[in-house]
């Protein structure tokens, strides 16, 4: 998750936040084929400890470091001599915008990208899964193959897409990203039509992730998948809020109860995971014109092997927010299933996967708070959240579907899309 808006800079310089790259000359393999229908991710294999791939209370795994090292970083690995560095805002990683110094030759890049680089820095407990990033850079490259515009990795000296840094004795992914300039969702005027944009590219993304598999994914656990969202329980320490804890905790135990105990029913693969306002690249529907559309997405650090029933959840979740409307929902799901159908029956969990990723980020955000007090971009969600999630369980639950279903109806009715 990723925002641009913490600037340290030695030169100033107006940018916006968009992620995009071209593909590269090197070869990758292409990932091996899985028989999506043997595979097993039913709530039996979600390690309810929380042990494993996901992190525990307390944690503090931030990168610490400082904007010297990751210029030495930059020109150690990729030949880049800084001229302008911006920090991005992030959850747990670090991430640079990096303009180059175009007069010192780079021996690395022969070929210069003039728009800059994103220099990543993952956080600890990712760092730790390097098979994953391979498999993220199978994917990026793979969607780009199928016309996807989404980000694109860097190769550094030794001809890899990532290296493992030891950075104040804390070992930490670094990686590279091509920076293309632009607008991202939640930075231009909101319409019924984006909405339906949003819906409809996220289902392009996921019909085309549809024949992308890696065995990585069998296994890969984090917090942020929606399967896992009941650990949030482990962090309800940081709600002091008695009320907003009750509805949490409802809300748990009717995804546990309703959604995760049908799992196995559900349709899976590989998703995008996070499609959210802060993720999703946009561009005018005409030039000069006022009304945008969905262009691409970025961050692909949630990847995983999921229900599509989450995807789209996760998607509406985001969509509601930024429009502060629950019926808004309705059109992120009308745009999604004209690409990529989803059997009557699934959709039936909508409401609760989305009540339940509400909870997921308005929780996680407040605990990571607690330990990162300077870090407010992890509270973006809680202004809008909570009035949401209590409109939506409170007050609209049993009518939710019915708002959805009217929203999708009118807009498709006077869509000239």
């Amino acid at each position: 998750m990723e925002l641009s808006d913490l600037s340290k800079s030695k030169k100033p310089f107006t940018i916006n936040n968009s992620l995009n790259g071209r593909y590269t000359s090197l070869n990758v393999e292409q990932p091996a084929i899985i028989n999506m229908e043997e595979i097993d991710i039913s709530s039996d294999t979600v390690d309810s400890n929380g042990n494993g791939d996901t992190y525990q209370p307390g944690s503090d795994i931030k990168p610490k470091v400082t904007v010297a090292d990751v210029e030495k970083l930059a020109e150690r690995l990729y030949g880049i001599v800084v001229k302008d560095i911006k920090e991005l805002l992030a959850y747990d990683d670090r991430n640079y915008l990096i303009q180059e110094d175009k007069i010192i030759k780079n021996p690395i890049i022969t070929n210069n990208w003039p728009h800059g680089y994103v220099l990543k820095i993952v956080n600890a407990h990712d760092s730790k899964k390097t098979s994953l990033f391979e498999a993220q850079n199978e994917a990026l490259i793979y969607l780009r193959n199928q016309k996807i515009e989404c980000p694109n990795p860097v190769a550094n000296v030794y001809g890899k897409y990532f290296s493992v840094e030891k950075l104040n004795g804390v070992d930490h992914i670094v990686r590279l990203l091509e920076f293309i300039p632009g607008k991202i969702f939640n930075q231009v005027p909101k319409s019924n039509y984006l909405f339906f944009s949003s819906g409809e590219y996220l289902a392009k993304v996921d019909r085309a992730l549809k024949t992308f598999h890696n065995e990585v994914y069998l296994t890969h656990r984090t917090n942020w998948m929606l399967q896992e969202m009941p650990q949030i329980k482990d962090f309800l320490h940081a709600l002091p809020d008695h009320g907003r804890k009750q509805i949490v905790e409802e809300v748990i135990e009717k995804f546990e109860t309703k959604v995760l105990a049908h799992i196995d029913d559900f349709d899976k693969q590989i998703i995008h995971g996070d499609y959210n306002e802060q993720n999703i690249l946009v561009g005018p529907v005409r030039p000069n014109s006022d009304e945008y559309k969905v262009t691409g997405v970025i961050d692909f650090g949630d990847t995983s092997l999921s229900p599509v029933i989450f995807e789209l959840a996760i998607a509406m979740t985001y969509i509601i927010l930024d429009a502060n409307d629950l019926a808004a929902g309705g059109i992120v799901m009308a745009g999604y299933t004209s690409i990529k159908p989803i059997p009557k029956e699934d959709l039936k969990f909508i409401k609760t996967c989305v009540a339940a990723r509400l909870c997921q980020s308005l929780v996680m955000g407040a605990y990571t708070y607690t330990i990162q007090p300077t870090n407010d971009y992890v509270l973006v969600t809680q202004k809008k959240g909570w009035p949401i999630l209590e409109e939506l369980w409170k007050e609209k639950f049993e009518e939710i579907d019915e708002i959805w279903e009217t929203a999708a109806d009118n807009y498709l009715k006077q869509s000239t899309k």
